[in-house]
């Protein structure tokens, strides 16, 4: 049975310094061959851990504690040791030749005596070094294992996180080392990367052919963008070439010649082949480096990948966005409405003075939206449209005779237009325009109540259809207080009053609803509400409900309501059991004294949060936590905070973890796979749609809960990020490249763990290093990606095609695009997705889980003290604290 325990913070929580710890299970089996046979899948234990808790890190660690540091002026001799001591590791091969300089310049100069230890076995690591004179031995348990001679390096793994030294290094004779710690060492890698990411983000939003662009749609070009160098009379491009690449200037300077004639030079912030982007033309100039050139490029095959279609398809679509929205009738369509209108629009071009619309062309039959260049009149040649705007926005909505066009509409220069019909345009937004916008206010508001915010598209839609306006007279009673229940009531216009026992206690108005417990409950109402004034209702009754919702759809809607009673106090709860303990967390199963619901409270000492400064990491856990409301992922009810404690109140998840789910099942067949990956599909959009990366992605996360359905869990890692953040977070076998290497990640980390997954679930094993333990190792392969499937698994082509998509090392081309475009992918297709997040598709497995009613019940009779039972709870955790100075005081007020 499990409890969604690690959520509660029993591992991997607050990461934000760096350090990575190996966990072992006691019980661990021999290391696992790199590929399982299909009968020895998963018979491994447990060993993949979270290996990362940077507040278990103690003082930064010191080595060489008897050199002589000095920032010595290196010599060239020794700056090409260095370099070349470099290029032996992985970590430093994907620096660019500006970062390496950076690191080379960084380091210190060691001068130690004979006999000097740099450090010790299982000493937390934090610098690397380059010996330049002397020797060193390396001692693991005491026996001599080697000696390193100048031009050697070791340590290199203590730059990218705090992991235990596995040997002793001494000193045989005087030596002297040049030195680099992790803090330097990443600081310096982040500031460069930050630097270079804010100036392509910089050029990208400076170019007009990219204005159109959404915030989403700029990071997948600043992601594909690739630095490109050349030297002074070198040709970049040549006229008449096919056209394939689109390129910024970061620095020198262009001469372009058309013909034989220099037409013009450009410098930084320039840019050139546009057109290579749009329509693969062949290039109209020769461009050559007129000094040494650095360039941004981007490919126009990859581009495509990343942002789901062409270039050109994305801008039209982009604007025809915009038109809607910026028209005073069609903003009030819902995004699925305006994404089937831009759907179905025909592009058509017309060029310069050609007739766009006819004189005569009733007004109403069609809708145009100017995509590129403007439409003029014949006449006087004034500007009648320009782009972003609609033409007959007004009149296709409009059942009357509109009339016709008095004279011909022109393209005053080239001129692209997407364009409907009447009958097409009904058909995409579901109707006539009055009724549908009508329903599109209701369900706003549907979507708001709290109850209904789990149910499908397609049970909206259900909803909306029965939903049936009702009108009330000024201070009509619509409902009376202790009369039984039996419709929901969304104000669609007016007012009215609220009273209790004749009391007046609110009003509300246009889009607010009562009644939304009366279409589940037989409950009798609570209070008498009058209409103030002329009143429209939207009504749906509990018959109609509960046909749309069936009974399946009504468990999981009971069960919502129980996880959103925001009234708990933490007197009402009642100590059941332990669920686990954790390095700063204890999570205890507690009671409802009335409702009898069962609960997961992790509960924080205030202590440890000030000696280990959590205050920011737990306010954090707590903004995210808020924002998740789905099903798939387990939800916060509550916080508390008293003088000892910080408490979180959480949804109990009763079942198996996923990772012991896999041993129980075996090898996963391709329709089991992908049930789970749906599932986690439908997770990640919901957290990335919050700008939240959850960055510890893998089985032990992941609960499955009493219906077979996952859940996700443990939230200690995740991050709200916005652009860019370079921390290293995570479990070694899940971790993406470019979260590995510093170079900065988004939340397409996540992609790549959730290829790992996939690959893991039809394999056996996860794809790199399998049979590794050692984070070095893991790492490097990963680099690597020598991505080779077992023999005898039976995989798919689709599915192959999927997990390599995931496990791109180009991070804007995991999701092909977009989520939508994701689930459409050909391994998915065939997947209900609104019945899977309705969770009426059967589960591959159900864990068997023993009834607790009976320890509940014990539980609230025994009534024993909350306070008491986690405090002895804690002092079976406790270890050294250290002190810190500046207790910080407020921060726990939203708690």
């Amino acid at each position: 049975m499990g409890c969604g325990i690690k959520t509660m913070g029993i591992k991997g929580e607050y990461p934000e310094e760096v350090s990575v710890n190996q966990e072992k299970n006691n019980n661990e089996d021999s290391k696992s061959t790199p590929f399982l046979s299909s009968d020895q899948a998963r018979k491994h234990l447990k060993r993949k851990a979270a290996v990362i808790d940077s507040r278990l890190e103690a003082q930064e660690s010191l080595d060489a504690p008897t050199a002589t540091i000095t920032n010595k002026i290196k010599s060239e001799t020794d700056a090409n040791m260095i370099n070349k001591s470099l290029s032996r590791h992985f970590i430093f091969n994907s620096l660019t030749d500006e970062q390496r300089d950076l690191v080379i310049d960084q380091m210190k100069h060691y001068s130690l005596g004979s006999n000097s230890i740099i450090f010790e076995e299982n000493q937390s690591g934090n610098n690397f070094f380059v010996i330049i004179s002397g020797k060193l031995e390396v001692l693991i348990k005491g026996k001599r294992v080697n000696i390193l001679k100048p031009g050697d390096s070791f340590g290199e793994l203590a730059l990218l996180h705090d992991t235990p030294r596995t040997a002793t290094i001494k000193t045989i004779e005087k030596s002297t080392l040049w030195g680099l710690d992790r803090r330097t060492f990443r600081n310096a890698i982040e500031a460069l990367n930050a630097m270079n990411y804010n100036e392509n983000k910089h050029f990208i939003n400076s170019i007009p052919l990219f204005q159109i662009l959404t915030m989403p749609q700029k990071e997948a070009l600043v992601g594909s963008l690739t630095s490109i160098k050349f030297s002074a009379g070198q040709r970049i491009v040549n006229e008449g070439d096919p056209g394939d690449l689109f390129y910024i200037i970061k620095d020198g300077t262009v001469s372009c010649v058309a013909h034989g004639r220099e037409i013009r030079r450009m410098a930084k912030g320039d840019y050139f082949g546009e057109q290579a982007l749009l329509y693969n033309s062949p290039r109209t100039a020769t461009i050559s480096a007129i000094d040494d050139v650095r360039c941004a490029a981007i490919w126009r095959e990859n581009l495509t990948k990343a942002l789901g279609s062409h270039l050109q398809q994305i801008i039209y679509r982009n604007s025809q966005r915009m038109a809607l929205d910026k028209s005073s009738v069609l903003c009030r369509l819902i995004k699925s409405q305006a994404d089937s209108l831009i759907a179905n629009m025909k592009i058509q071009s017309f060029e310069a003075g050609t007739i766009v619309i006819a004189a005569g062309t009733p007004y109403g039959e069609y809708l145009w939206i100017v995509v590129k260049g403007t439409v003029i009149k014949e006449t006087n040649r004034e500007i009648f449209s320009e782009v972003f705007c609609c033409i007959g926005d007004k009149e296709i909505v409009n059942n009357e005779n509109n009339g016709t066009f008095d004279e011909n509409l022109i393209a005053g220069d080239n001129v692209d237009i997407a364009m409907i019909s009447k009958t097409e345009f009904e058909a995409c937004i579901g109707g006539q325009y009055s009724q549908v916008t009508s329903n599109n206010e209701a369900l706003k508001v549907l979507k708001q109540i709290q109850l209904l915010r789990s149910l499908s598209f397609e049970k909206m839609n259900s909803l909306l259809r029965a939903l049936k306006i009702e009108q009330y007279i000024d201070r009509q009673v619509i409902v009376q207080q202790n009369n039984p229940g039996d419709s929901l009531f969304i104000i669609k216009k007016g007012k009215v009053e609220v009273f209790k026992d004749n009391l007046k206690i609110r009003a509300i108005t246009k889009h607010d609803y009562f009644g939304e417990r009366s279409v589940l409950f037989d409950d009798f109402r609570s209070a008498t509400v009058i209409a103030n004034g002329m009143v429209s209702c939207w009504v749906i009754s509990k018959a109609d409900f509960l046909e749309i919702i069936d009974d399946q759809i009504r468990v999981q809607l009971l069960k919502r309501i129980e996880l959103q009673d925001d009234t708990i106090n933490i007197e009402d709860l009642s100590v059941v059991k332990s669920l686990g303990k954790g390095n700063f967390g204890i999570v205890t199963l507690v009671v409802h004294n009335i409702k009898r619901t069962l609960y997961a409270l992790k509960s924080v000492d205030r202590h440890k949060i000030n000696a280990y400064e959590l205050q920011e990491s737990l306010t954090l856990e707590r903004r995210i936590l808020q924002q998740m409301d789905h099903v798939f992922v387990m939800k916060l009810i509550k916080t508390f905070r008293d003088t000892k404690r910080i408490y979180f109140l959480l949804e109990y998840v009763r079942g198996m973890d996923l990772f012991d789910v896999l041993r129980q099942m075996g090898i996963v067949s391709e329709k089991d796979a992908r049930f789970y990956i749906s599932c986690l599909i439908y997770i990640l959009e919901h957290l990335h749609e919050h700008d939240i990366v959850y960055r510890d992605l893998k089985p032990e996360n992941i609960m499955v809960d009493d219906e077979g359905y996952p859940k996700l869990i443990d939230f200690g890692t995740a991050k709200i990020v916005i652009g860019r953040t370079y921390t290293i977070v995570g479990t070694p076998h899940y971790m993406a490249p470019e979260l590995i290497t510093g170079k900065g990640y988004g939340i397409a980390v996540d992609l790549w763990s959730l290829g790992i997954m996939l690959y893991e679930f039809l394999c056996g094993g996860v794809p790199f290093a399998e049979d590794e333990e050692e984070p070095y190792e893991i790492y490097k392969r990963i680099l690597e990606r020598n991505l080779v499937y077992p023999s005898w698994a039976e995989i798919s082509p689709n599915a192959r095609n999927l997990i390599e998509q995931f496990l791109s090392k180009d991070p804007v081309l995991r999701t092909g695009g977009s989520y939508e475009i994701l689930k459409c992918n050909p391994w998915l297709s065939g997947m209900d997705w609104d019945k899977l997040v309705c969770k009426i598709l059967k589960a591959p497995y159900i864990p068997q889980v023993p009834n607790l009613r009976k320890e509940a019940d014990l539980a609230i009779k025994k009534q024993t003290s909350l306070d008491e039972f986690i405090s002895k709870q804690e002092e079976q955790v406790s270890g050294n604290i250290r002190i810190r100075r500046g207790i910080a005081t407020g921060w726990d007020l939203e708690f």
